[in-house]
């Protein structure tokens, strides 16, 4: 899934889940007509069980966004966040290359150090945050465990007011309902959009310190067209032989890589006296300290900047829902609720519009949003006792995943009528079955009083125990 799919996913997520039943900008009608309409569409993906569930909650986000859209118009801000400010980043190694290039000027350009501490400045810096990021490395390796490794990852994530500030599109907080949405949203979305933005922090740190040892490299070369170096030394403590020893240690790539010849102890002498013209080996020092900041900083800088660059693009190409939260385990039993079929025989019950509501409600509740529900013939009273084959035929051209004999609680149970039923109902149907108490006009209908709520208990306890009688399994459709 990819990071608009998983932006797609979290958005709808938000506005399914409101704050209060008030301020719902999706019906439960709208999510089902989109739970549907993903399966549809996807039905013939051979993709594995994660992905092709991950596939269906971003298309079903899509027509959900597209239907949220079609009555805000805020929503299509929020699919799309802003990126003008982390484009406003790349200005950043730029800006480190100029540094980089004009802080040679600073300095006089002909009277150098032949050990130059800001170029040696620059190496040891490099050098100890290598082997920081190795020991960070290492700490992540030794901490296997959840905690440790996210800490680990997310430690040089901006603090979460700026990037709430750095992600927010400014026309979608404008409306307090959209605010809340986003706030809700937020809540999923930051902890990869910190992951993101470390990886980011990390390349431009990467970037730039590339960059400013290439304006370094660059201001040498350039300052050496048009004016002439002066390269000598003078200590306190070091004697000739000590800075020949630390300028070969130093020029050793050069010496190797470029076969340039080493330094004698006669040259460590003679710059002691910063001598002019070719005696002072100003060309020889630019392309040795050049080569070692291209070998110590740039190269492997760029290598981390573009390892974390890719990390960031493979992680934005590879993300995964948390399947494990209750919201995508309703959303996965709500897909896989389509090849479920619930077969209905209402006994004496006219299954007018109002009725076949309720019982949608209850199954799409109870068994998945894309359940379907058929209804038989209703039963009048003795049809199905003296009909061995009822139940038989209404199954002739459906293969239903579970059958359901539908009474109305306001009916008293008899042995002679009810029972008769369940008992040719339990001996005449196979798989899974059961009873369901329709009890929502009752309740209506008799109001909140404690004695109409103990008429109902009983009413209740009644049918439950010649459910029980009967071995089926009973349940009680309230009004939703």
């Amino acid at each position: 899934m990819n990071e608009q799919q998983y932006r797609d996913v979290l958005l709808a997520k938000a506005i399914e889940t409101p704050t209060s039943p008030d301020a719902a900008l999706l019906s439960q009608h709208d999510t089902r007509v989109a739970t549907e309409k993903a399966l549809h569409e996807l039905r013939s993906n051979k993709s594995s069980n994660t992905r092709k569930l991950e596939r269906l909650a971003a298309r079903r986000a899509q027509l959900l966004l597209h239907t949220a859209a079609s009555r805000e118009k805020h929503i299509a801000a929020l699919r799309t966040p802003a990126r003008r400010w982390s484009a406003w980043l790349w200005w950043l190694p730029a800006l480190a290359l100029i540094l980089g290039f004009c802080s040679e000027k600073i300095t006089e350009p002909h009277r150098l150090s032949l050990i130059a501490l800001p170029l040696l400045a620059i190496v040891v810096w490099n050098l100890v945050m290598y082997l920081a990021m190795l020991a960070r490395l290492l700490i992540k390796l030794l901490r296997r465990n959840k905690k440790h490794a996210t800490a680990t990852e997310t430690l040089l994530a901006v603090p979460a007011p700026v990037q709430r500030w750095w992600s927010r599109s400014t026309a979608a907080m404008k409306e307090p309902a959209i605010r809340s949405i986003y706030q809700r949203f937020l809540q999923d979305w930051s902890p990869y959009l910190q992951r993101k933005q470390a990886r980011l922090v990390q390349c431009m740190l990467h970037l730039c310190a590339a960059m400013l040892a290439v304006g370094v490299v660059a201001g040498l070369w350039v300052t050496g067209m048009f004016a002439e170096y002066r390269i000598g030394w003078e200590s306190t403590w070091l004697n000739a032989q000590h800075m020949q020893y630390l300028t070969n240690l130093l020029t050793w790539p050069a010496q190797k890589i470029l076969g340039m010849p080493a330094w004698t102890l006669e040259q460590m002498q003679l710059l002691q006296t910063w001598p002019t013209g070719n005696q002072q080996g100003g060309q020889q020092w630019i392309v040795a300290y050049s080569l070692l900041l291209v070998l110590v900083v740039v190269l492997p800088r760029l290598l981390l900047a573009l390892w974390n660059a890719v990390a960031m693009l493979k992680m934005g190409q590879s993300l995964h829902l948390p399947l494990a939260s209750p919201y995508f385990q309703k959303l996965a039993r709500d897909f896989s609720s389509d090849t479920t079929l619930v077969l209905i025989h209402p006994f004496s019950m006219t299954m007018n519009a109002q009725r076949q509501q309720v019982l949608q409600h209850y199954v799409h509740a109870h068994l998945g949003a894309a359940a379907h529900l058929q209804f038989a013939p209703k039963i009048e009273y003795g049809e199905a006792a003296g009909n061995s084959g009822y139940f038989r035929d209404t199954l002739q051209d459906t293969e239903p995943n579970l059958q359901i004999l539908l009474f109305n609680l306001s009916a008293t149970p008899e042995e002679e009528t009810h029972g008769a039923v369940m008992a040719q109902f339990e001996a005449a149907t196979s798989g899974a079955k059961g009873i369901w108490l329709y009890s929502a006009e009752m309740a209506e209908r008799m109001g909140n009083g404690a004695a109409a709520l103990q008429r109902l208990d009983e009413r209740k306890h009644l049918w439950q125990h010649y459910a029980q009688i009967h071995d089926l399994h009973i349940a009680f459709i309230d009004a939703p």
